[in-house]
């Protein structure tokens, strides 16, 4: 029996308090968060989580997640919205993985708004298999749920991750990008946006011969060597992971090489990682992911990037993310 505790000692023994994390450094991190777990989809996952088989929905699972991610020093977590363009919450439909992804970002919004500390939360919109939803009004459509549920509730904006002024609004394009010669011209002048695709290294038309992302796309993923994106003529975003799948170098686009798979080598390619986000002195650093799971992206336990804690890895990654956290803060 899992007993959950929201409001005073962590489950874990070995997490920190937060305030030993430096918190004045301006620099963010953010980690990605998935909601689409109900009772009848952990069927098909590489590892088990150490709070059980949940659902998203679960508001004793996301307090703890809350406090856990608090106390690594987390700033944010990027809620991922990448595939539900389409799905409209006021049109009647059947239930469906949507109304849980979306219905459990409401619960996460409401978790932390009771928690005296949480992290900030940001949607990840997503134009995925839809690339025309840029232009035919429908990714303005969702930006514009986004805004009214979150930015427009008194209660819920001050928990919402503001960049260079403005709410954040990551948008994920695909991968591969389906824009390949810039991002798209869409902007809603109430958010900061960044555009999102993986595996910006092996989009060659992305990147240039530093590993800079040309156009300022964001990295889901990465393998290897990562790229990231340069704002105001400063390095501003690299994503780490803890493991990459292998790719065959087939598909789009062309050419590009194969790469072979890395796992997580006992937590050696999350430190790598850390250490090119610290030596290229990003200001934002990207943890994906927390809690996927799922085998479609994740095959095994060794190739799989999930830092939540699990029965496979114990607090181990939650403990590591601590550690780099500071470091990375403490870092000019």
């Amino acid at each position: 029996m899992i007993f959950y505790i929201c409001l005073s000692v962590l489950i874990s023994t070995k997490a920190q308090c937060s305030d030993k994390v430096k918190k004045n450094s301006g620099k963010l991190v953010g980690v990605a968060y998935s909601t689409w777990h109900q009772s009848e989809n952990w069927e098909n996952v590489w590892g088990k989580p150490k709070l059980g088989f949940y659902r998203s929905d679960d508001g004793k699972v996301i307090c703890q997640h809350g406090k856990w991610l608090t106390e690594a020093g987390v700033d944010f977590i990027f809620v991922d919205w990448s595939n539900d363009i389409n799905y409209d919450p006021s049109v009647p439909h059947k239930k469906n993985v949507f109304d849980m992804i979306e219905s459990a970002t409401n619960v996460i919004f409401k978790e932390f708004s009771e928690m005296k500390k949480s992290p900030k939360i940001c949607i990840m919109a997503g134009v995925t298999g839809s690339p025309d939803a840029v232009k035919d009004g429908r990714l303005q459509k969702k930006t514009d749920q986004i805004y009214n549920q979150y930015i427009a509730n008194p209660t819920y904006r001050k928990l919402y991750q503001y960049y260079l002024g403005k709410p954040l609004l990551i948008i994920y394009v695909n991968t591969p990008s389906p824009f390949q010669n810039g991002i798209p011209k869409w902007s809603d002048p109430r958010f900061t946006v960044r555009w999102m695709t993986g595996y910006i290294a092996q989009q060659h038309n992305l990147v240039d011969n530093k590993n800079v992302s040309k156009y300022g796309y964001w990295s889901w993923e990465e393998r290897g060597k990562q790229t990231y994106t340069i704002y105001n003529g400063k390095p501003e975003e690299m994503t780490i992971v803890a493991a990459w799948r292998a790719d065959n170098g087939k598909g789009e686009p062309q050419p590009r090489q194969a790469v072979p798979e890395q796992g997580r080598l006992n937590g050696l390619t999350f430190r790598q990682q850390w250490n090119r986000a610290d030596s290229i002195g990003v200001k934002i650093a990207l943890v994906v992911s927390w809690n996927e799971w799922s085998r479609g992206e994740q095959p095994s336990a060794e190739i799989s990037k999930d830092i939540e804690p699990s029965e496979n890895f114990g607090y181990f990654y939650l403990d590591l993310l601590q550690k780099e956290i500071q470091k990375f803060r403490s870092l000019k």
